[in-house]
């Protein structure tokens, strides 16, 4: 039902459009910041119908009608859309939706219902309302409708309503769990929709599929205006040059200056040339703008612009979750001056500064140091060499030098883990990183002047998060080598697998590659990109209706593929896995197999044929005519990429390479002044 009509005489102010433009400011920073250029889009907002979400709404709309050049997140924007999910719980919950979308369009908003779909729970004869992890699977079902209906929209911006007094809420749950300043952070301002890990175009993905459309909505090179000004300037410069050279000297045809994500390769004459895999990157980005206001600010904006809205009564009943019986007691009752909304709050920015500080000095760590040496999206695999934060010997011998060491070990051993952790997102399999207090025994491994009992032992071979560390012993220093771990024994191999028929024969084991026995007149449509083992995007097209399946590359199945190769595409494909996927290496690299039935004895088993390997471009002789597939890498961090380590001496972590005389002679007089003897 509607909440009742009353009025804030002296109560709390209505949010302005102004303050909701410079929140919409702070908290969209731009994605792409060499974006010259976007068609103007819509944005999403998830709309439930309580006071939050309907003000928010609301200040959309009134904002596209007063700001018609308005920028979200460097992209310009002209339009909102409210999507309105329909859990299907409780009695009423459609009708109510229904009001709700009612509701948006009053004010000049367009809104669509999307309602959750329990019929596989419901097919088990189980109630949605009686599982035990009922919230968790809502959860999952409504970012998923939402990440697909922002996909279907072009929608990359997804708005939520959450506000101050849910940031409150959520800080203090996870205060009184337990924990530390990294999880004190509460509800973020901006970040990647979650749960949707493996819908392309929507978790980290789908730029490149933009940026190959004949019109795309993010554009990379500069606007005609500019365009021109450039042709005026060069005219000059370059009078036997036509204007193709000149736009290749700007990078306005190379791929790698309109995109991010497009890795290049250093020609080695020594060893076969392959064109590395470009990295996803865009989908879907989650902001929250009213984090800044209270809930009684969202009460007035709604009440002050007659703007209904509708109360959820679960959300008052404190037996039902954690969250209501803290908000019941927060209300009811005056908590100590600790545990209010002023003192969480400000204890939340701390936390927040804190971990922001932190993830900055260790990604300048890994950018100042060059640590990444070589990144093969081919076969995932990293070439490290970490920095060293060893104190030099001079500096030993400064006055209190090994206090202040080991007064500065946690803070360094905290951005050490970081660093990790960064290194260890471009290889691991695993959708979320591992937490810092997992890294402790890496920190020590990598970092042995930064552990209490520092020993000289030879660095061996460890594996975390499933990616395996194997040192490479210099004469100067130690680098590491990280790939992924090798498959388990006891658990299933990563599989995706592709709609057909099974009974479709498209090979021949015995007499090798035939083809399909009858070939259909077209190419049917690319197939949705699907992530396997949680690196590569892998999406195939195929003229004939037979089933594949991707797995990791066999053992059982690479003679049969190798001799299936001509004489010189088999030397060439050995001195591929040689160079970029040594060892057990190359038996986690996607495969691409057809599937026959089982014939005889062995009729209820498939039959396996290996046609590709997707990520190196190597496939069976004549398969381009059948069968189309396409590989990238997931999402990284290129902004660690392609650097170069400074010339001459690699200096101290955490150190100046020299210090001024000034600071020398006050050290050594101190050093007289308390009757310790300078040895320098």
């Amino acid at each position: 039902m509607s909440a009742p009509a009353r009025v804030f005489h002296h109560g709390p102010k209505p949010v302005s459009l102004i303050e909701f433009r410079d929140a919409l400011e702070a908290v969209c920073l731009p994605r792409f910041p060499t974006v010259r250029f976007a068609r103007p889009r819509r944005v999403a907002l998830a709309v439930s119908g309580g006071v939050d979400s309907m003000a928010m709404a609301f200040l959309f709309s009134s904002l596209f009608k007063t700001h018609r050049a308005l920028k979200i997140a460097d992209n310009p924007a002209e339009s909102a859309f409210g999507i309105i999910v329909d859990h299907q719980l409780r009695e009423g919950s459609g009708a109510e939706a229904s009001s709700v979308a009612q509701e948006l369009k009053r004010f000049g908003m367009k809104a669509v219902i999307k309602p959750l779909n329990w019929r596989d729970v419901r097919r088990d004869g189980m109630d949605p309302a009686s599982l035990p992890n009922l919230e968790g699977v809502a959860r999952t079902m409504r970012y998923q409708m939402l990440g697909l209906t922002c996909r279907y929209l072009q929608a990359t911006s997804l708005f939520f309503a959450h506000h101050r007094d849910d940031h409150y809420e959520t800080v203090l749950m996870r205060l009184l769990a337990g924990h530390g300043y990294r999880g004190l952070q509460g509800i973020r301002a901006a970040n990647a929709i979650p749960e949707c890990y493996e819908l392309h175009g929507v978790y980290k993905s789908g730029l490149l599929d933009d940026q190959m459309q004949r019109h795309p909505f993010l554009s990379f090179k500069p606007p005609n205006k500019e365009m021109k000004r450039l042709r005026m300037i060069l005219r000059n410069d370059f009078h036997d040059e036509p204007w193709s050279h000149i736009k290749t000297y700007l990078g306005i045809n190379d791929m790698s200056a309109q995109f991010p994500g497009h890795i290049t390769r250093d020609i080695d004459p020594r060893v076969p040339y392959l064109t590395p895999l470009n990295c996803e990157d865009g989908g879907v980005h989650i902001y929250r703008p009213l984090l800044e206001f209270d809930k009684d600010r969202l009460i007035a904006t709604c009440e002050a612009n007659g703007v209904r809205w509708f109360e959820d009564h679960t959300n008052t009943d404190p037996t039902l979750t954690t969250r209501n019986a803290l908000r019941h007691m927060a209300r009811s009752y005056k908590l100590p001056e600790a545990l209010q909304k002023p003192a969480i709050l400000a204890l939340s920015q701390r936390a927040k500064q804190r971990a922001k500080f932190e993830e900055a000095e260790a990604h300048r760590l890994l950018v100042r140091e060059a640590v990444i040496q070589d990144f093969d999206p081919n076969a995932g695999t990293l070439l490290i060499e970490l920095p060293s934060f060893q104190t030099s010997a001079t500096r030993t011998r400064r006055l209190f030098a090994a206090a202040r060491d080991e007064a500065r070990k946690p803070r360094r051993r905290a951005i050490a883990a970081i660093a990790v952790r960064k290194l260890v997102e471009f290889v691991t399999p695993y959708l979320h990183s591992p937490p810092l207090a997992n890294l402790d025994n890496v920190v020590d491994r990598l970092f042995p002047e930064l552990s209490s009992s520092p020993d000289g032992e030879i660095p061996k071979a460890f594996s975390i998060a499933g990616v395996v560390f194997e040192p490479v012993l210099g004469p100067q220093s130690t680098r590491w080598f990280l790939s992924r771990a090798p498959y388990k024994s006891n658990q299933p191999l990563p599989e995706r697998k592709l709609p057909g028929y099974l009974n479709y024969k498209l090979l021949s084991a015995a007499d090798g590659f035939r083809g399909p026995q009858v070939r259909h007149g077209h190419w049917r449509s690319w197939k949705m990109a699907k992530i396997w083992d949680g690196r590569f995007w892998i999406r195939v097209s195929a003229c004939v209706p037979a089933r594949f399946h991707i797995r990791p590359l066999l053992p059982q199945f690479a003679r049969q593929f190798r001799l299936a190769l001509p004489q010189k595409e088999r030397g060439r494909f050995e001195r591929i896995l040689k160079y970029y996927a040594p060892g057990k290496v190359r038996y986690s690299l996607p495969a691409l197999y057809s599937v026959e039935a089982g014939k005889g004895a062995d009729a209820a088993t498939p039959a396996l044929t290996l046609l590709a390997l997707p990520s190196l471009g190597i496939h069976i002789p004549g398969l381009e005519r059948w069968v189309k597939y396409e590989a990238r890498y997931k999402n990284v961090d290129v902004s660690l990429l392609g650097l170069k380590r400074r010339g001459g001496e690699r200096p101290v972590v955490g150190y100046r390479s020299r210090s001024s005389r000034s600071r020398r002679v006050r050290t050594r007089r101190l050093a007289n002044h308390m009757g310790i003897r300078d040895r320098a």
